[in-house]
C-alpha cells in the first residue's frame, strides 16, 4: 500500500508540475514575442516570406487555442512581391485532455477574409506546387494512428483568384462562404459552399451554391460524395452519389441530373486520370420537349416566324468525351420538328473554342423558321438593315462538313447538299454543291470579316436548271420558262445585309434553251404595230400570250444594284433579236432596247402580212417590271424601216427598167 501511495504522490506531483508549467507558459509567455521566430522558421521551411501584422492570442483550458489576425504568406521566387495568401482572422483550438489518450479533438476552425492568388504559367510551372510536392520520403510512424475529430470549419468572405498566363485567362471566386459539419473518421460530413464566379467576360458574376455529404472511409483513398447539389441562377446539377478514388484518379460510373433554365438533361459519367490528363466519358440525353415553350422561360424572346408551329418538338442524345483540352460529341442524334440530325460535333480546343463537325441532315425547310415574308416593295424598303455579327465572325474557328438530303431556303429546293465549311481568323469559306431545280449547283462563298468592312465574294455555277423555277424563287415571277446554265462572279462590301446587297458588283451570264416569255406575245405586238402603221384593223389574237424561244443568252455586269447587259441574243420561231438594257435588282425595273429581224413566216395565215417586213431591223422597247412587262415596237422606226424597204424596192425596179431600156437602145 505504501508503494502505491508513493507512486500516486509522484504521479500527482508530475501532473501538478505539468499543469503549473502550462499555466506558467500561458501567464508568463507572450506569443507575440515569437512572431519573428515563427516567420523565420516558415521562410526556412518553404522559402516564402511570412508576415504576421496582427496580434497572436493563446488560450489554455479546456482548449489549447490560437487566434491570429492579418497574416500573409508570400509567393515563391519569380512570382513577384504580391502575397500568395492573406488571412484577416483565424481561430483554431485543440482540446488538451483527449491528447493524453491519443485523440485529437479540434474545435470549429474559423477563417475570415481569406484570399488566395493562384498563378499558372504552364502545366508544370505554378506558384503552389512547392507547397504540395515533397522530396522527402514519408517515414512510417508505427503504432495505431491517433483518432481525430474536427467540430467543423467556417470560412467567411474568402476570395480565390486563378490566373493562367499561358492561356491568358482569369477566374475569380469571390464572397466564398464555406461551412462543414463535424468531421470524424469514416463518417459523412455535410458541407455547404457558396460563392460568386466570374471571368474576364463583361457579364455579371454567377452565384453558385453547393451542398454535399463527404465521406472518406478509413484507410482508403476513396472519397464518397452523396446527395450532391450545385445551384446557380440559371442551372442546377444533382447526383445521388459520386465515388472518386484519389489514388487511381478515377470516377466510378455515376448519373447526374442537369437543368439549364427549364431544360432538363440526363448525364452519365465515368472518369479516369482525374488529376492529370482528365478524361470523362458518358452519355447526355434530353427527353422530348417544346423549345417554343422552353426558350421564353430561359429569357429568350422568340421572333415571329412564317410557320407558328415550328420549334414544337426537340429530342437529343449523344455520347461524349471531355478532356482538359476538348469536348467531343459522337453518335449524336437530334430531332427538331421534322428534321433529323446525326453525326459528330466537338470543340477540339476549349481555349480557342475551335469547332469540328460532321453532320448529316435528312431534310430541313429553313423558310419555316424565317420571319414572315414582306410582300409590298415599300415595306421591303422600310425594313431596317440586319447587321452582321462581325466580332463573332472574327472569333469563329470551325471546320467540318454538313450533308443534307433535302433543303428549302428562300423558296429554292436543294437536294443532296454537301456543304464543307472552314472558318478561321475572320475568314469564312463555304463550298456548297447540290442538286437544284432539276440541275446542279456548285459554288464558292467567301465572307472576309478581317477588315473594317466585311467583304463577300461569290463564285456560282449552275448547270441544266429549270430557269422558270429559279426566277420564281428569286423574283417571285413566272415570266420565263426554259432550261439552261448560269454563272455569277460577284463581290460586295458592308457590315449589313443591305449594304452588301447594294454594293454587289461583278459578272453574270446565262444561256437558256427551249423556253418562253410568259405574258408577252412579241409576234402579235409586231403584227399589231404593223396594222397601226398601215391603218388597218388590229389582228385577232389566237394564241396564248407568250413568246416562245429556241435560245436566250447573254452576259451582264452588276454594279450598285443594276444589271447592265449589252449582248442579249434571242432566237425565236420567226424572229431573231439582239439588244441591250438594264435591270434594277431592288425594284425589278426593266429598260431594254431590242432590234428584231423577221427571218421566217409562219406556215398558217396568221402573220402572213409581215412578209413585207422580212429581213428588216425592227426596234422594240421593253420596259416596266418583271411583274408587269411592257413591249412596245417603235412605230416610227417600223414605218421608217418599211418606207426604206419600199424605196429600196422602187430603186431596184427603176434600175431594172433603166437596164431594160438601155438594152433596147443598144440592141442587146
Amino acid at each position: 500500500m505504501r508503494t502505491l501511495k508513493i507512486a500516486g504522490w509522484i504521479v500527482g506531483a508530475l501532473a501538478a508540475l505539468i499543469v503549473l508549467g502550462i499555466a506558467a507558459v500561458f501567464f508568463l509567455v507572450d506569443p507575440n514575442d515569437y512572431r519573428d521566430d515563427i516567420a523565420q522558421r516558415v521562410e526556412q521551411a518553404t522559402g516564402r516570406p511570412l508576415k504576421i501584422a496582427g496580434s497572436l492570442h493563446l488560450k489554455f483550458f479546456p482548449w489549447l487555442a490560437l487566434q491570429v489576425s492579418d497574416v500573409s504568406l508570400g509567393n515563391p521566387a519569380g512570382y513577384g512581391a504580391a502575397p500568395f495568401l492573406t488571412v484577416q482572422h483565424a481561430d483554431v483550438g485543440v482540446k488538451l485532455l483527449p491528447l493524453l489518450r491519443k485523440q485529437f479533438e479540434v474545435r470549429r476552425i474559423t477563417l475570415g477574409g481569406l484570399a488566395v492568388n493562384l498563378v499558372s504559367r504552364s502545366k508544370d510551372d505554378n506558384n503552389w506546387k512547392d507547397l504540395t510536392d515533397s522530396d522527402k520520403p514519408k517515414q512510417p510512424t508505427g503504432g495505431a494512428a491517433p483518432q481525430a475529430r474536427i467540430a467543423g470549419v467556417d470560412v467567411r468572405k474568402a476570395t480565390l483568384l486563378y490566373r493562367d498566363e499561358e492561356k491568358k485567362s482569369l477566374i475569380r471566386l469571390s464572397n466564398i462562404e464555406l461551412q462543414s459539419g463535424a468531421a470524424e473518421s469514416d463518417m459523412p460530413v455535410p458541407v455547404r459552399v457558396e460563392f460568386d464566379y466570374n471571368d474576364e467576360t463583361p457579364s455579371p458574376p454567377t452565384h453558385l451554391t453547393t451542398a454535399v455529404q463527404v465521406r472518406m472511409p478509413k484507410d482508403s483513398s476513396r472519397v464518397e460524395l452523396k446527395n450532391l447539389t450545385v445551384q446557380g441562377a440559371k442551372f442546377s446539377v444533382s447526383s445521388p452519389a459520386l465515388l472518386i478514388d484519389t489514388a487511381a484518379e478515377t470516377l466510378a460510373p455515376a448519373t447526374l441530373q442537369v437543368k439549364v433554365g427549364e431544360l432538363p438533361l440526363q448525364v452519365t459519367a465515368t472518369g479516369e486520370k482525374l488529376f492529370s490528363d482528365r478524361a470523362v466519358t458518358g452519355k447526355i440525353s434530353m427527353s422530348r420537349l417544346s423549345p417554343r415553350q422552353l426558350l421564353p422561360s430561359m429569357g429568350v424572346k422568340l421572333p415571329v416566324m412564317r410557320d407558328p408551329t415550328v420549334l414544337g418538338a426537340l429530342t437529343f442524345a449523344s455520347n461524349y468525351r471531355l478532356t482538359e483540352k476538348a469536348l467531343q460529341l459522337t453518335d449524336l442524334d437530334l430531332k427538331l420538328d421534322d428534321t433529323h440530325v446525326r453525326g459528330s460535333l466537338g470543340v477540339t480546343d476549349l481555349h480557342t473554342k475551335a469547332l469540328a463537325f460532321n453532320l448529316e441532315v435528312d431534310s430541313v425547310n429553313v423558310d419555316r423558321y424565317r420571319e414572315p415574308e414582306v410582300k409590298s416593295q415599300a415595306a421591303k424598303q422600310k425594313k431596317p438593315p440586319t447587321p452582321l455579327p462581325i466580332e463573332a465572325l472574327r472569333k469563329l474557328n470551325a471546320k467540318g462538313a454538313l450533308r443534307i438530303g433535302r433543303a428549302t431556303f428562300a423558296d429554292m429546293k436543294f437536294t443532296d447538299v454537301h456543304l464543307p465549311v472552314e472558318a478561321t481568323g475572320g475568314r469564312i469559306l463555304l463550298s456548297p454543291q447540290a442538286g437544284l431545280f432539276g440541275g446542279s449547283y456548285k459554288g464558292e462563298i467567301v465572307l472576309d470579316a478581317r477588315s473594317a468592312k466585311a467583304k463577300l465574294s461569290l463564285n456560282e455555277h449552275a448547270r441544266g436548271l429549270d430557269i422558270g423555277q429559279l426566277v420564281k424563287a428569286a423574283f417571285d415571277s413566272t415570266r420565263i420558262t426554259g432550261r439552261g446554265d448560269a454563272n455569277a462572279v460577284l463581290n460586295g462590301v458592308g457590315n449589313t445585309d443591305a449594304a452588301i446587297l447594294g454594293s454587289l458588283s461583278g459578272k453574270i451570264d446565262a444561256n437558256v434553251k427551249e423556253g418562253a416569255f410568259n405574258g408577252v406575245d412579241l409576234w402579235y405586238e409586231l403584227r399589231r404595230a404593223l396594222a397601226l402603221v398601215k391603218r388597218t384593223p388590229a389582228p385577232v389574237r389566237t394564241q396564248p400570250v407568250r413568246t416562245q424561244f429556241k435560245a436566250f443568252a447573254g452576259s451582264a455586269t452588276l454594279a450598285e444594284g443594276m444589271v447592265h447587259n449589252d449582248d442579249l441574243r434571242v432566237d425565236m420561231d420567226y424572229l431573231k433579236a439582239n439588244g441591250k438594257g438594264t435591270l434594277n435588282i431592288a425594284t425589278q425595273a426593266i429598260d431594254y432596247r431590242v432590234v428584231a429581224e423577221i427571218y421566217k413566216l409562219p406556215a398558217e395565215s396568221a402573220g402572213s402580212e409581215m412578209a413585207d417586213l422580212k429581213a428588216l431591223e425592227i426596234p422594240i422597247a421593253i420596259t416596266g417590271t418583271l411583274a408587269d412587262i411592257k413591249v412596245r415596237p417603235d412605230l416610227a422606226g417600223l414605218a421608217k424601216a418599211r418606207l426604206n424597204k419600199e424605196v429600196d424596192k422602187q430603186k431596184d425596179e427603176l434600175k431594172k427598167k433603166l437596164g431594160d431600156k438601155l438594152k433596147d437602145l443598144l440592141g442587146h
